[in-house]
This record gives structure tokens, C-alpha cells and sequence, in this order.
């Protein structure tokens, strides 16, 4: 399944990413932070192996590796009109990069930090998050956003207002969009609450970004005179001017609440205030002369050997940045902080950076309690990726349950899975070893009281997702889940999968996935056809998929209905 193409709202779009880019860029700037001026170096100098480092001019070293061995003392760079180190992009960095030696840093043709990071032996790479494709979740207070019933909060309505009926009720088959300019600038997604209030008959709603409606459904009800609720996630999408919209359609007429508790954002400064397994090991390199230390204290640093200099610190007067240290390694790893195994992390100034088998730290000056802050990157987190809404399952008819591995025998002849049944529903085209996933269960025509659980890894768990008291009932509810793996009866391994198990009631199953937990977006293979991952962009960025879900691999997380 790929997605349908969605001009007006695109994630991938350069414009979209420039702008959230920029918004982050405000907010680091607002906070008193300098702005790196272009590096410019006035020459070029040949620093073979031997000879010294040149300060102030581009100096090419050929395949040397020049080590500093540093101790406890670590090197620093100090530039206060500009940046004090530039990482410059490889070009031809992978696949060798993918080998390297745990502390490996280089930045990609993307312009992403790759790290290498975990114990000697089992190294996993990694990215580090940016707020040019991460996420992140931002709580806000409560906020109403709309109440069909009350003109003053029908006011963030931009279109569709006029098919509102004359006491402010949805109709049937006109979608209304809402606007929350005002509450975020370019929003990637929308966590909160939806409530159906003064239905005149059985219905459904359903909310998404912009773009045509999609075949699912938010909230569920099965008669007139009902108030129901449900947790609501949601892309967020644009339509004209407007950045930030989301859309409400109703398949019967009913009032409509929208209730906003969180912002899913690249950088939190989007939200406006007020906001009511591991790749191959690779021995390490090994210095092209080692020979013993050649750079004491107050000696020059010599390109090619291993330089032992204690505290050494590169400063500079020199305006607009200009005297930046930039590292450039166009087919490998542009800096390397090894890690010894003998390593105290004790006080480390701020600023200072390290990496050991979790990851990648900058220190923060402290002497007791946590003396780093850990940067998040694919090795160790994942992110919230919002989706188009998209039916898993509908156990109503067979292109419904066309991603069924398990279950599909005892679905009887109205659709309703039978109790005491496990439906093991894969995700195949929509996500690539993904770690969770966000969405919606609605159950339908049940027979009697009973309960669902949801769930993806391990035994079943005592926990339910869904829960009904009497036959015919249609309700839905909110779904945050892991996936997992599974293996069938006849020995095939799926990645990917959900486990639905029902207790005690027949019932329709209906599963919508509307986010999912990813270590990269990458991974969210919804959001990109098969035709552009498989025939764009460069070498380099398909090795860059293909390293990332391989490390998000794990084939020991089954789902099992057994206690």
C-alpha cells in the first residue's frame, strides 16, 4: 500500500522542511546562541604525513590518521563569532562508514550526524535527531478548539461552515476544516479528544489532515441520543494559507467537540506560547605511523602520528568565524571520539563530548547526578511519526481481512470474530520494523459483554483495550501498542504485526492505524512509495535505510495469546 499523493501536504516537501528548520533556528537564536557565519579559508596548505597542522588554511593529509590521545584532558575548540568545529559532509561515506569503529562521527550528503555507537564487537548505527525530520510531543493545557454547538468556538472553522445545519450540527458527507494556526506553525500532528453529542441517528466520524477522506473511522455510534468520546491522534495537514488544519467529516448529522491536549512538532518551538540487530563489527583503524607521541604540550600537532598534547585549545579572535576548525573526510568517518573501556564520566565540562555504548553525551558541568545530557538518535529512542489514516483490519468483509495471518477460520458469517479467538494483523507497506503504533478499535455487533485486548510483544497480557456490556453495541477507542514478530504454523517470520484477542463476546473487529513509533521516518514506509525509495536518491541514502531498519530488527519479540 503506498500513500496517496497529497500536494498541499507533504512531509518530504523541501519548503515544509525549510520552514520548520527555520523555526528551530529561532527559537536557538532567541536564546542568546551565536550564528555560524560560512567557514571561509584563505588557502590551501599540504600537510603530508609529518608535517604540521597549518592554522587558518585547508589542510589536506591525504589517507593519514592523525590521533590525539587525550587522556582525561580532551581537546578543545573555542570560536565565539562562529562555530567551533564544522563537520563537513562525505560524499561517498557509506557503506564504509556502516563498518566503523564504535565513536565514529561523520555527517551524511543529508546533512545528519551519524554516530557509531554500543561495545566493541556488537556497534549499531545511528543518527542523531534533528528538527529537520524528528518529533516530538509537546503537552499543552487543555484546549478547546471547536464545539458545534457554541458560535464563538465554531470560529476556528476556515471551510465548510455553511454545511453546518442551523443549530451548528455536522451533516452528512461535508467535511468541515479546522485551523489551529493559532495554537502551532506548521504542526506535524494533533493529540486530544473528539466527542459526538445530539446524533439524530447511527453514525460515524472520521478526522485526518486535508486531502480526500480516508476509509477510516475515529469515533463510532449506533443510535440517536448518545455521547461518546475518543482519544484522538491526527496528522495535520494545509489548505491554502493555512499550515495547520485538520479535517471533521460526519457520515449522520450530530454536534462535534475537538479537544487538544499535545502538539507533535519537529522543534518546540513550533508550539506558539501560550498554547492554552547491530551491523557487522569492524576492527579499529589502525594509525598510518605509530610511531611513539609526537606532540608534547606546547608542541605543534604533526599530521600522521599520534599526538598525546593534554588540554589543547584551538582559539581565535578572528571575526565572522572565520578561523572555525573544519573537518573534511569525503569517504569515511569525518571525527572519531573513541571510547576507553576504563572511562569515569566524573565532571565534564559543558559542551564536552563523549560517547559510550549508549550513545552520544554532551556534558553539563555538574559533579553529582547525571554529569551529561544524552542525545537521542535511532540507537536509543524512537519518534512519533503521524500517518494517513488507514484501515488495518474490518473483519466485515474479505478485503478487510486481507492482512490477517491468524483468525481468519473463525470469523463467522456476519463478520464477527468469535470469542476466545487471536487475529494477528501484519503491517506490511506501512511500516518497516517499526516499534509501535497509534490508532483506533471499534467493535461492532457484538453478541453479548466482553472485552479486547491489543497488544505486541510477550504473553497475554491482563489488560483489555476495549471493553462492551451488551449484545449490539458499536463503540470505539483509542490504541497505543507495540508491534512484535510472529511466526506461523508453517514456519514463516513476519516483522510487524499486532495482536488482536477477544474474550468472552463475539464481535466485528475494526483496526485504523493513524502514527506510528519508528526509529527513523524512514521506517514509516507509508509515507513513501515503493517506486521512490527503491529508484531516488543516492547510494548513500538507501544504505542509510536499509542500516537503519536493520538495526531496528529483532527477531526474539513474538506475540503469543498462550499465558
Amino acid at each position: 500500500m503506498t500513500r496517496a499523493s497529497q500536494p498541499d501536504h507533504d512531509y518530504h516537501d523541501p519548503e515544509r522542511r525549510r520552514l520548520l528548520r527555520r523555526a528551530a533556528t529561532v527559537a536557538v537564536t532567541t536564546a542568546g546562541a551565536g550564528v555560524a557565519a560560512t567557514v571561509g579559508l584563505p588557502g590551501t596548505a599540504r600537510a603530508a604525513p609529518g608535517d604540521q597542522l597549518t592554522m587558518g588554511t585547508t589542510n589536506d593529509a591525504g589517507p593519514a590518521t592523525t590521533t590525539l590521545s587525550l587522556g582525561y584532558a580532551g581537546l578543545t575548540l573555542r570560536n565565539t563569532a562562529g562555530a567551533p568545529l564544522r563537520l563537513v559532509p562525505g560524499e561517498k561515506i557509506y557503506p564504509q562508514v556502516l563498518d566503523s569503529a564504535s565513536g565514529t562521527v561523520a555527517v551524511d550528503p543529508s546533512g545528519d550526524l551519524f554516530v557509531q555507537v554500543g561495545p566493541s564487537g556488537n556497534e549499531v548505527n545511528s543518527w542523531v535527531w534533528t528538527s529537520e525530520w524528528a518529533t516530538t510531543s509537546v503537552p499543552v493545557r487543555p484546549t478547546r478548539v471547536l464545539d458545534s454547538r457554541d458560535p464563538d468556538l465554531r470560529r476556528t472553522i476556515v471551510s465548510g461552515a455553511s454545511t453546518l445545519d442551523p443549530t451548528g450540527r455536522l451533516t452528512p458527507g461535508n467535511p468541515i476544516v479546522l485551523s489551529l494556526d493559532h495554537l502551532v506553525r506548521d504542526g506535524y500532528a494533533l493529540k486530544g479528544n473528539v466527542t459526538v453529542v445530539g446524533m439524530t441517528g447511527p453514525g460515524f466520524l472520521t478526522a485526518w489532515g486535508s486531502g480526500t477522506r480516508p476509509t477510516a473511522s475515529t469515533v463510532n455510534w449506533s443510535a440517536a441520543g448518545q455521547i461518546l468520546s475518543n482519544f484522538l491522534f491526527a496528522e495535520l495537514g494545509t489548505l491554502g494559507g493555512y499550515r495547520s488544519v485538520l479535517t471533521v467529516q460526519v457520515s449522520a448529522p450530530t454536534h462535534v467537540i475537538v479537544d487538544l491536549t499535545s502538539l507533535l512538532v519537529g522543534h518546540p518551538s513550533q508550539v506558539v506560547a501560550g498554547s492554552g540487530g547491530a551491523a557487522p563489527a569492524a576492527p579499529a583503524a589502525t594509525p598510518v605511523d605509530p610511531a611513539p607521541v609526537a606532540a608534547a604540550p606546547g608542541e605543534p600537532i604533526v599530521i600522521g602520528r599520534p599526538n598525546s598534547p593534554g588540554v589543547t585549545t584551538v582559539t581565535s579572535a578572528a571575526p565572522d568565524g572565520a578561523a572555525t576548525l573544519a573537518l573534511a573526510n569525503a569517504t569515511g568517518a569525518t571525527l572519531e571520539l573513541t571510547r576507553g573501556d576504563s572511562h569515569q564520566l566524573g565532571t565534564i565540562d559543558v559542551g564536552a563530548i563523549a560517547v559510550d555504548p549508549g550513545g552520544l553525551y554532551v556534558g553539563n558541568g555538574s559533579s553529582v547526578g547525571y554529569t551529561a545530557h544524552a542525545a537521542f538518535s535511532t540507537a536509543n529512542a524512537t519518534m512519533l511519526v503521524p500517518v494517513p489514516p488507514t484501515r488495518l483490519l474490518d473483519t466485515r468483509s474479505a478485503a478487510g481481512r486481507a492482512r490477517l495471518l491468524e483468525g481468519a477460520g473463525r470469523i463467522d458469517a456476519r463478520g464477527r470474530v468469535l470469542a476466545e479467538t487471536l487475529l494477528i494483523v501484519h503491517l506490511r507497506d506501512i511500516v518497516e520494523y517499526g516499534d509501535g503504533m497509534l490508532g483506533n478499535i471499534t467493535v461492532a455487533d457484538t453478541t453479548q459483554g466482553g472485552f479486547a485486548t491489543v497488544w505486541g510483544t510477550g504473553s497475554l497480557p491482563t489488560a483489555s483495550t476495549i471493553n462492551w456490556a451488551a449484545a449490539g453495541q458499536l463503540l470505539s477507542n483509542g490504541v497505543i501498542t507495540q508491534l512484535g514478530g510472529y511466526e506461523t504454523v508453517g514456519g514463516d517470520y513476519h516483522p510487524d504485526v499486532v495482536g488482536i484477542y477477544l474474550q468472552k463476546s463475539a464481535a466485528a473487529v475494526i483496526l485504523d492505524v493513524t502514527g506510528l513509533l519508528v526509529h527513523h521516518p524512514e521506517s514509516a514506509v507509508i509515507n513513501t512509495p515503493t517506486s521512490v525509495r527503491t529508484t531516488a536518491g543516492s547510494d548513500g541514502c538507501r544504505a542509510r535505510a536499509r542500516a537503519i531498519r536493520q538495526a531496528a530488527g529483532r527477531g526474539d519479540r513474538a506475540v503469543r495469546a498462550d499465558a
